[in-house]
C-alpha cells in the first residue's frame, strides 16, 4: 500500500492552503493559558491581540503616542505591508478602544510612564535596522510557543513535507480570537474588515465561518414556534 504523500507518520502533512479556517482559542483556553504567562508584557500582548486585533509586529511598533485613552482610540501606524521592510511605508488606520478596556490600559501606561513604545523592549540592537522588527516578533513567538506547551496547548495541526510540524495556535491566533468574536457580538461584517484592517472583505468573511455554531443556534431560535 502506497502512503499518500501528505501523510508522514501516521500524521497529516502539506500545507494549509487559503480555504482552511484557522483555529482560535476558547475563552477558557485563553484563561487556563494565562496561568502559564510569566512575562507581563505577554499579558498585554494577549489583551491587545483578543481585544484590539493587533498583529504582534504592529503591537512591537505601537508608541504611546498614538494611544488616546481620552477618545478611546489608537492609531496603527505603517500597517500590514508586508514589504514595509524594503519600502518603508504601510497603511495607517484607526482603532476604537472600548471604554471597558480604558482602565486596563491607564494601568499598564501608569506600569511603564516612562516608556516610548507600548510593550517596551530592552535590546542593543538598532531599531531603525529593518530586521529589528521581524527578530522581536520571532522572540515573542518563540515565547508564545513556550508558554503553549507548558499549557499543553502546542498541538500538531499537520507536519509539512521535510517533516517540520505546524502548531494549530500562534500569535496570530490572537487576532482570530478578536475578528471572531465581534462577530459573535453582531458587528456588521464591514465594521469588523475595516477593524481589522483588511482590505479584503474575503479575508474577513473566514470569521464567519467560524462562528456557523452561533448562526445553527441563531436558527433554531427563530424557527423555534409556539
Amino acid at each position: 500500500m502506497t502512503i499518500p504523500k501528505y501523510v508522514l507518520n501516521g500524521e497529516r502533512t502539506g500545507t494549509c492552503g487559503k480555504k482552511k479556517l484557522p483555529y482560535v482559542l476558547s475563552k477558557q483556553q485563553l484563561l487556563h493559558f494565562l496561568t502559564f504567562v510569566k512575562d507581563i508584557r505577554f499579558v498585554m500582548i494577549i489583551f491587545i491581540g483578543c481585544f484590539q486585533g493587533l498583529i504582534i509586529g504592529e503591537m512591537l511598533r505601537l508608541q504611546w503616542e498614538n494611544v488616546d485613552l481620552k477618545h478611546g482610540e489608537l492609531k496603527v501606524v505603517d500597517a500590514k505591508n508586508t514589504k514595509r521592510y524594503k519600502s518603508n511605508y504601510g497603511k495607517d488606520r484607526v482603532v476604537p478602544i472600548n471604554d471597558m478596556f480604558i482602565p486596563v490600559w491607564q494601568q499598564w501606561q501608569a506600569m511603564n510612564i516612562k516608556e516610548k513604545y507600548v510593550i517596551p523592549i530592552e535590546s542593543t540592537k538598532d531599531r531603525d535596522d529593518p530586521t529589528y522588527w521581524k527578530s522581536m516578533a520571532r522572540s515573542f513567538q518563540k515565547l508564545f510557543s513556550n508558554y503553549l506547551k507548558e499549557a499543553g496547548l502546542l498541538i500538531v495541526d499537520y507536519y509539512q513535507e521535510n517533516g517540520t510540524p505546524r502548531y494549530k495556535y500562534h500569535l496570530h491566533t490572537l487576532r482570530h480570537v478578536c475578528g471572531t468574536n465581534l462577530l459573535r457580538a453582531g458587528l456588521a461584517i464591514d465594521y469588523v474588515q475595516d477593524f481589522l484592517g483588511h482590505e479584503d472583505i474575503e479575508t474577513t468573511k473566514i470569521y464567519s465561518q467560524l462562528t456557523k455554531d452561533d448562526l445553527k443556534e441563531a436558527s433554531h431560535l427563530a424557527y423555534a414556534y409556539p
